[in-house]
């Protein structure tokens, strides 16, 4: 089922009022969900992050979304990019999902693009290459917590929302990144924001809240312990044998972290995207 939204080609970068901006995104975001064929005419599906297109046929997303240690991808995979309203829901298709072929990965940057046949009308974000000055509000848009159950076999996709979140940079600055499947990203320009970006988020843009230009996507977050302290459990509590009513309390700042369009403007340029 292939649906395109009332809107076509590239989405308005002009200034306009955040509510109209988040509306029109989600014609260009995306849910990623992959299936893979299974024994006696079954299938696997995994819900895997968020994405938006950057062209009619390029889709970005995190390289740990479809490479995770978990479920990490398969040539042959299919990816079903799935877009919903309250009335209509798009599916565009991946099949026969090929690493160097119509998925290609950039772990450095924890960059995946897949390349989407069809719908050369599609609905894609404006991009913004340029620094953003800390304190610039900033927008983020995708399919957190996905819930996807299946009934009598079949897949319900009445669990994937549609979700928007809205605060200002709270930093800039170079950094390096462990991830989760053991790589290294070296000297990425991180954008940083204090509202925590949840399993689902990874993959999707984050954009001026004035216009809607992609400034970054979401990567993960980062934990810094600030204060350990040595607590005690309340006197009415029942503890497990052997386990003392002591224990050490840990807190932490925790900031979301995406990673700066910069950093992938020769690999999308090389796919053909423009500003």
């Amino acid at each position: 089922m292939d649906k395109t939204g009332p809107l076509s080609g590239k989405i308005s970068g002009k200034n306009r009022p955040f509510a109209e901006i988040v509306t029109d995104a989600r014609y260009a975001v995306f849910s990623v969900m992959r299936t893979r064929s299974a024994a006696q005419g079954t299938f696997n599906y995994w819900v895997l992050g968020s994405g938006f297109f950057v062209s009619t046929k390029i889709f970005l997303t995190c390289a740990h979304v479809l490479m995770s240690p978990a479920t990490p991808h398969v040539d042959g995979d299919t990816y079903k990019l799935i877009s919903t309203t309250r009335t209509t829901r798009t599916v565009w298709q991946v099949e026969n999902a090929v690493v160097g072929n119509n998925i290609r990965l950039f772990p450095d940057s924890d960059l995946a693009l897949l390349t989407v046949d069809g719908g050369e009308s599609r609905s894609y974000l404006p991009l913004e290459y340029g620094d953003v000055q800390v304190g610039t509000e900033i927008g983020v848009a995708g399919y957190p917590i996905p819930n996807v159950p299946t009934v009598n076999g079949n897949i319900v996709l009445d669990g994937l929302i549609y979700r928007v979140a809205r605060n200002v940079l709270t930093a800039t600055y170079t950094t390096n990144f462990n991830t989760n499947n053991g790589a290294s990203l070296t000297n990425i320009p991180a954008i940083e924001v204090n509202f925590l970006f949840v399993p689902g988020n990874s993959g999707g843009p984050i954009f001026l809240a004035s216009n809607g230009r992609v400034i970054g996507y979401v990567h993960g977050f980062r934990s810094y312990k600030i204060e350990e302290k040595m607590e005690t459990a309340a006197t009415h509590l029942t503890l497990p044998a052997g386990m003392s009513n002591s224990y050490i309390l840990s807190n932490s700042a925790v900031y979301s972290i995406g990673i700066g369009m910069g950093r992938v403007r020769t690999h999308l340029e090389q796919l053909g995207v423009t500003l």
